[in-house]
């Protein structure tokens, strides 16, 4: 049929024709087209009068096609240069053409091109040569369009974006990069403005998905009329350039938060060093003041008041000195020192009772702490001192966190037939902890905050363990100590066989660790019967006489309350110690004051509370500002046992858990404080 005939013309046919659309784009393309000019899917989206190598074959190309719209023959353009696609690389080549234009009744145009010169051998060697060089340069270039499309881009932009030829060319560039698209137009206006851009940073899509950060360098070929032609555009991966930004700012970011860390870490361990000290210097100055008043105090007295003041002293050298050895032998652990220890036979009943005997000045009022010891051989071969450091802070840790309930430590024996091991528990009834901390054993982390092992190293448990140091640290965390504790006793316990793990729901937490008795056979004198020991009645025992004196040293498991003074001494002279509190309250009040006193640490309150008692004043303490609200608003009312009265004086620390001072100065509502001196702020 004569439409069979009309194919078979249209595909064996040796010249190049292309049928356009009523936009001159190719609709549809002959082999001989493809071959001579260029592959379909690379010249469908542009129109043939784009497609020229200069101004002047564009124009031409423009006319004959007005032409031929307009009359229903033949126009011909001759020596036409176009730019053709063909060949391995597809790189733009001029090539000179002779094009025939005739248009259909459906508005289509019929276009013929007859190629006018064969290349010979030697140009066609030099031209693979060129071909090569732009196509396998090491930096990704391509060729865009006055519209925007790509013309032809080299096998290393290829590449690097992960398309092919057919899946790239000859599209829209804003299709590679959706996200950028005000920035990729601002390019191109700045392009067509005759401006030169470079090192502008664009992010393309990959045929993969990923998000390849580039950078561009471009320039415009121009027409001899000085209008846009094509866009000569280099293209360098930015991904090294992004990390290695990305990585100074980490740095940066991680300075600063390590010198935060350190700042507060340094505030903090002075903070807690110089509550110490101040106790000491209090203790000493009240020493002096007892020592210059020997001649109007009894012996006795005299002798029980500075043994107390002497042994309190002592204490607080001894929690300064350490929380210095802590923090020096943690430093030792990180830097990959192993504890010493010296293994030897001790009787483990005396060393728990000692544990529980040393935890009692930290006892909450109205906890219990206790010491249940079962049935079993006192013997165990370890190291005595490491033992007990472990236990101190163990107990210390459960004592600070139990407000109401009870503290036990535990000795248990293995059952016969197993391994013979002892198992110490720590028991306690506080606020409990995170069921799976992970960094509850590092360093410089309060509980509730294990061993941040490699295996759990990500950035959100790295940011949450900055998070978890960086509260731990505060100074209203509410937390004691330097948050060394857990991470040194870790590495003991490791160094005396076993291993410290814990356990907690929201009523009990446990801390256990278990040691090799170390003794094959026990000797059957060493066997004991279960023992419940109570520290606080071993101490009434054992030091009846030195705390029968309100003037003795203060344990730690009494709260403040009002307490009667019959140690005999009479009333202070004005000292460095009471001047201060002269004109306040005179020692010879006749209705004794009513004070206050609220702070998180025991040890300030011990020492306000001290100088409370010789200036004759009643006084109760509050943990936090929450309880010292309650108190205020309960106090100027009634309760089952009558009125209560106000306070005369409330003594109150700035920084505290749950509510500072600044908190509770601002708290709505009556807070019942009568102030019997005018003057005072």
């Amino acid at each position: 049929s004569p439409d069979d005939l009309l194919d078979v013309a249209f595909t064996s046919s040796p010249v190049a024709i292309a049928v356009l659309d009523a936009n001159n784009k190719p609709l549809t393309v002959n082999p001989a087209f493809e071959e001579q000019i260029g592959p379909f899917f690379k010249l469908k989206n542009l129109a043939l009068n784009d497609i020229g190598a200069d101004e002047k074959a564009n124009e031409a190309v423009v006319r004959a096609l007005s032409d031929a719209r307009q009359s229903n023959v033949a126009v011909r353009a001759r020596d036409v240069n176009v730019l053709t696609v063909v060949g391995p690389g597809g790189y733009p080549i001029p090539r000179h053409f002779d094009w025939s234009f005739r248009a259909g009744s459906d508005g289509t145009i019929c276009a013929v091109a007859d190629m006018v010169t064969d290349k010979d051998l030697a140009q066609r060697e030099k031209d693979a040569e060129l071909l090569d060089f732009f196509q396998e340069a090491p930096i990704a270039m391509h060729w865009l369009s006055a519209t925007g499309h790509v013309m032809w881009a080299n096998n290393t932009e290829l590449r690097v974006l992960g398309y092919t030829a057919e899946e790239y060319i000859g599209q829209p560039i804003m299709k590679f990069c959706p996200d950028e698209e005000e920035l990729v137009l601002e390019i191109l206006k700045q392009l067509g403005s005759g401006n030169t851009i470079k090192d502008v940073p664009v992010r393309f899509r990959a045929k993969d998905g990923r998000i390849v950060p580039l950078l561009i360098d471009s320039n415009v070929n121009y027409t001899k009329a000085g209008e846009f032609n094509h866009t000569r555009c280099f293209i360098r991966d930015d991904t090294g350039r992004k990390v290695r930004e990305a990585r100074t700012e980490a740095l940066l970011q991680e300075a600063i938060r390590t010198h935060e860390l350190f700042d507060a870490f340094v505030s903090r361990t002075l903070h807690l060093i110089r509550t110490p000290c101040h106790g000491l210097v209090h203790a000493l100055e009240e020493l002096g003041e007892v020592v210059s008043q020997a001649k109007v105090i009894s012996a006795d007295a005299l002798e029980r008041r500075g043994k107390g003041l002497i042994l309190e002293s002592v204490k607080l050298v001894r929690q300064i000195n350490q929380m210095t050895v802590d923090f020096s032998d943690v430093c030792k652990v990180q830097e990959g020192a192993q504890p010493e220890v010296c293994l030897e036979q001790h009787n483990v009943l005396l060393l728990a009772k000692k544990a529980v005997l040393n935890a009692l000045e930290n006892l909450r009022p109205g906890v219990a702490l206790t010491l249940d010891f079962a049935a079993g051989s006192t013997e165990l071969r370890t190291d005595s001192v490491a033992l007990l450091r472990v236990l101190d802070h163990l107990l210390r840790n459960a004592t600070h966190a139990t407000t109401a309930g009870a503290v036990t430590l535990q000795v248990n024996h293995a059952p016969p037939g197993s391994d013979d091991v002892v198992t110490f528990t720590v028991v306690d009834t506080g606020k409990g902890l995170d069921a799976d901390d992970p960094y509850l054993f590092q360093r410089y982390c309060q509980p509730p905050s294990s061993t941040l092992t490699q295996d759990r190293v990500s950035p959100e448990n790295a940011e949450a363990l900055r998070s978890k140091l960086q509260s731990g640290l505060a100074l209203t965390s509410g937390n004691e100590g330097i948050g060394v504790g857990l991470a040194l006793s870790y590495s003991i316990v490791a160094a005396l066989g076993g291993e410290l793990r814990y356990d907690s729901n929201p009523s009990t937490t446990r801390f256990w660790f278990a040691l090799p008795r170390g003794i094959a056979t026990p000797s059957p004198t060493s066997m004991s019967p279960s023992v419940i020991f109570d520290p606080r009645t071993a101490f009434s025992v054992l030091e009846e006489e030195e705390r029968s004196s309100d003037h003795s040293t203060l344990s730690m498991d009494t709260r403040f309350s009002s307490i009667p003074d019959s140690s005999g001494i009479a009333p202070a002279t004005a000292s460095s110690t009471t001047v201060a509190a002269k004109g306040v309250f005179e020692a010879q009040c006749q209705t004794r004051p009513r004070v206050l006193v609220v702070d998180d640490s025991q040890l300030c309150t011990k020492v306000v509370a001290s100088a409370l008692k010789r200036l004759r004043c009643e006084y109760e303490t509050a943990a936090d500002g929450v309880e010292a609200v309650a108190k205020l608003k309960k106090a100027g009312s009634f309760d089952a046992a009558g009125p209560v009265p106000p306070y005369d004086l409330v003594l109150m620390d700035i920084r505290m858990p749950n509510m500072d001072g600044y908190e509770v100065r601002r708290c709505p509502g009556k807070l019942s404080v009568r102030r019997v001196t005018p003057g005072l702020p």
